[in-house]
């Protein structure tokens, strides 16, 4: 084809070229012909037979594993030339144009005059018109007037290129262009008369660029016979086919319009996930651009195929047709050539390219990268990718559809060629086929017609040969599918195949060279085990990038020692025995903590009483981490919990199961620790009557409550009148760890009279709760919440069943009378050890390991017996 010229006056005399140069294309001419796509009809009549072809040339498939296209993508920014090739648009975009006139006028030439061509062809609108990429806004008068420093400096005229348009009337009746004369109509030409008027302020960097969004050729729809503009991929194919300017030059019965309306139907067919229209043709090219890769540059737009048969061009989008044949055995006239994978050359695992349109600000951009974690592995992890430029997609949900179906018809790899009888005759290349083969483990699978031979062979038989590509429905959706493109080649069990399998996991604690640690115990299944040859096992810490292995082998138990608290994800998959392996399968956010679960409820807490003292034992905790055991004693026998009891026992260390205390009446309680400080949940608990303890004669009590008279020993210990009765507090909480002292306002002297000391039975009791001194704000509670005991649920006090506060009574002896200078001895635990003394002075030690937080005594005395 001869390029079609537009040339530039930039003199005031002189004749404007521009003219579209009408030139003849035919098939043989574009190198479109028999040979290179196989529309040919042989004879040989030497031979006494023929052949009949069809073929898809790969040249019009625009998704084939490595295509070729071109980078014309129309004029992005004014050209100027004195030849320059029109430029054709389909669609809507936004372009450059060519400029084809220039003249000055005015008072030191201030007033420019341009011409700049568009398109060679009539075009539908100038949308929008851009100065230095800013859209502007024009008067009834075409003149400029936003941007505001733009307003009555440009004056623009717009001319659609219809074949009868009158030249631009304004420039016609300036007088001082007399070389532009009403001659000058560019028919079939759409142009801009732009009149710029000299502005320093608003034109500092000299004459400014000016491009537009048009909405480009108006075609012909043989759905409705009309001629008008439209996006429609089909449509645009077909309008390139005709073509007698810059297209093929085909007749329009040479095109097959059946055809033609299946895809402009299937183009403009509206039911994708976003509700766009499913295929749009929307960019510009040059007559540069030779008829191969505009056809190409065309089919990308829609993904689709492009052919010639029977004398017809017959195009397909890329959508998925029911196949309406099924083929067997029985239609088969000879072996069936089957050829199960590209080369590693036209093979690829991921698509990007770039698209230009509205979104991206009309510049060419990369649309997102398409890409399958499932090829990837089974290309043995190897990334693979291919360009695939889309000139005619103008956004990213459209691009990254055709993208898709690029990549997932490139995985449909299984190719056969076999001749079949004339059942076959009735299909033509495009079309799908099932086929059922028993020796290949084909039932009903689906193929794609990609050559199509008809004709006589040995012993006048005829035939098709046909070569069929394995095809899906779901190439054409829009969900990316993986490793099912590996599964379809065969109802048989693929060695690719590899079965699923279940992952469960157990957190337990595990003595190590004598050091308790964390051990996950993962176990492996599989509902066909007898496909699954080894396993493969991996773990990271959640959180973590990347996965250890735990090991490979057989189905079973699988064991990570010495974790660190925390949760962990867990992945396995099957191997079979040809050595592939499969999909992985994932347990994530398994907690393995082990070693913070509370140790368990003691049991078998029992008593034996002896003179004096009283002998506890119990049953072994069987936890691994146990620390140890504490006893807690609370002088009442109702109404007794664990934290308003005292601890009399702080440690029995394990193994120990025994421990003794001197004989006293009341409730002991037993709980176990573990070495992370947990506590069993539940106190085992035994009481002692008054009656089981050895009688002495004499018994004497001081009890403090409820006047508390005695004095604060650290000035911090105060009694509390709000409750009723009193309770004995701690005042001052704003310590880390608040603590004071409470000294009985009474001292015991077992003999006034004789002044003897004697070896008395001391015992103290205290019965107390949990005194919390904020306003009762969730903000303000000092604990975290999943340090609460119990359960939430069955709360009903915040100041209940925490172990965060005691109180401890202790007692001091001298031989002295206590009435005069007594030396007193040091003070030790009063309970119920022997002490000996003439007399006996008490207090009580609050602490408390919370901010905030204090013991509440409520009941508070001491006896000496003897």
């Amino acid at each position: 084809m001869a390029a079609a010229g537009m040339a530039l006056m930039s003199t005031a005399t002189g004749v404007l070229g521009g003219t579209v140069a009408a030139a003849t294309a035919t098939s043989s001419a574009l190198g479109l012909g028999a040979g290179l796509f196989g529309g040919a009809t042989l004879f040989s009549a030497a031979a006494g037979h023929f052949l009949v072809t069809t073929a898809l040339g790969t040249a019009l498939n625009a998704l084939t594993p490595k295509p070729s296209i071109g980078g014309n993508r129309g004029y992005q920014i004014t050209q100027t030339g004195s030849a320059l090739d029109h430029q054709i648009i389909y669609g809507k975009v936004k372009v450059g144009g060519v400029r084809v006139f220039d003249t000055t006028t005015g008072k030191k030439n201030k007033v420019l005059h341009r011409i700049l061509a568009f398109s060679g062809h009539e075009i539908e609108s100038f949308e929008e018109i851009y100065i230095n990429d800013e859209l502007v806004t024009l008067d009834g008068s075409n003149n400029v007037t936003s941007p505001d420093r733009y307003n009555g400096k440009i004056l623009i005229n717009s001319h659609l290129g219809s074949p009868d348009q009158a030249a631009d009337a304004t420039l016609v009746a300036d007088d001082d262009v007399p070389e532009w004369t009403s001659d000058h109509r560019l028919r079939g030409i759409s142009y801009l008369y732009i009149r710029f008027t000299y502005n320093a302020d608003a034109f500092p960097n000299g004459v400014p660029e000016v491009t537009c969004v048009i909405k480009g050729k108006k075609v012909y729809d043989p759905r409705d016979g009309t001629t008008a503009w439209s996006d429609n991929t089909a449509l645009c194919l077909r309008d390139y086919l005709t073509n007698e300017t810059y297209g093929l030059n085909e007749e329009d019965a040479n095109v097959d319009d059946t055809n033609v309306v299946t895809a402009a139907n299937v183009c403009d067919r509206v039911n994708t996930p976003d509700g766009s229209t499913r295929y749009t043709c929307n960019g510009a090219f040059t007559t540069a651009a030779v008829p191969y890769d505009g056809l190409s540059n065309l089919l990308t737009a829609c993904g689709g195929l492009l052919w010639y048969s029977q004398g017809k061009w017959r195009m397909k989008p890329a959508y998925w047709t029911d196949p309406d044949l099924t083929l067997d055995e029985n239609d088969l006239r000879g072996s069936i050539t089957v050829n199960t994978r590209h080369s590693r050359r036209d093979n690829y695992n991921t698509v990007k390219g770039t698209f230009r349109g509205e979104e991206s600000n009309w510049q060419v951009t990369d649309y997102p990268e398409v890409s399958n974690s499932s090829f990837v592995s089974a290309d043995n992890g190897q990334v693979s990718s291919v360009d695939v430029a889309l000139p005619f997609t103008d956004t990213s949900v459209e691009a990254r559809r055709i993208a898709n179906v690029s990549l997932e018809r490139n995985r449909q790899q299984l190719t056969i060629t076999a001749s079949f009888g004339m059942r076959a005759f009735q299909l033509q290349v495009g079309d799908n086929v099932k086929l059922n083969n028993t020796r290949f483990g084909w039932t009903e699978k689906e193929f794609e017609v990609t050559s199509w031979t008809f004709g006589l062979v040995d012993n006048n038989d005829l035939q098709v040969q046909m070569v069929l590509r394995e095809i899906s429905r779901s190439v054409f959706d829009d969900i990316s599918d993986g490793v099912v493109y590996e599964r379809d080649n065969t109802t048989f069990l693929s060695p690719f195949d590899v079965p699923d399998i279940s992952i469960s996991a157990s957190a337990v604690a595990q003595v190590l060279s004598e050091k308790l640690v964390n051990t996950l115990n993962i176990t492996i299944g599989a509902t066909q085990s007898e496909r699954v040859d080894l396993v493969e096992v991996q773990l990271r810490a959640e959180g973590d990038t990347d996965y250890v292995s735990v090991g490979t082998g057989e189905l079973g138990v699988f064991s990570s020692i010495d974790l660190q608290r925390g949760n962990y994800d867990v992945r396995a998959r099957a191997i079979n025995t040809f050595g592939i392996k499969g999909e992985w399968s994932y347990l994530n956010g398994f907690n393995v903590d082990a070693l913070s679960a509370d140790p368990a409820d003691v049991t078998g807490f029992d008593k034996q009483i002896s003179g004096g003292t009283i002998f506890f034992s119990w049953t072994a905790v069987p936890d691994l981490d146990l620390s140890y055991y504490q006893i807690r004693h609370n002088p009442n026998t109702s109404s007794v919990t664990w934290d308003n009891s005292n601890p009399v026992i702080d440690k029995v260390a394990r193994p120990g199961t025994t421990a003794s205390l001197p004989s006293r009446s009341g409730t002991f309680l037993i709980k176990a620790y573990d070495k992370g400080g947990n506590e069993s949940q539940n106190a085992d608990t035994l009481e002692v009557q008054p009656s089981e303890l050895p009688a002495l004669d004499n018994v004497t009590t001081v009890t403090e409550n409820p006047d508390f008279n005695g004095v604060s020993g650290s000035s911090n210990v105060v009694v509390d009148t709000t409750p009723n009765p009193d309770e004995l507090i701690i005042d001052n909480l704003s310590s880390a760890n608040p603590s004071g002292t409470y000294e009985f306002s009474d001292v015991v002297d077992v003999d006034p009279i004789g002044g003897s000391s004697r070896n008395c039975r001391v015992t103290g009791f205290v019965t107390f709760n949990r005194h919390t001194d904020y306003t009762e704000l969730w903000d303000n509670i000092p604990q975290a919440w999943n340090s609460w005991p119990g359960n939430w649920d069955d709360w009903d006090s915040e100041d209940a069943a925490f172990s965060d506060h005691n109180v401890v009574v202790y007692v001091a002896a001298t031989p002295d009378d206590p009435s005069g200078s007594p030396t007193w001895g040091a003070w030790q635990l009063a309970n119920g050890s022997d002490v000996v003394g003439r007399a006996f002075k008490f207090k009580a030690e609050l602490t408390s390991t919370n901010t905030d937080v204090s013991p509440s005594i409520e009941t508070l005395s001491a006896t000496v017996e003897y």
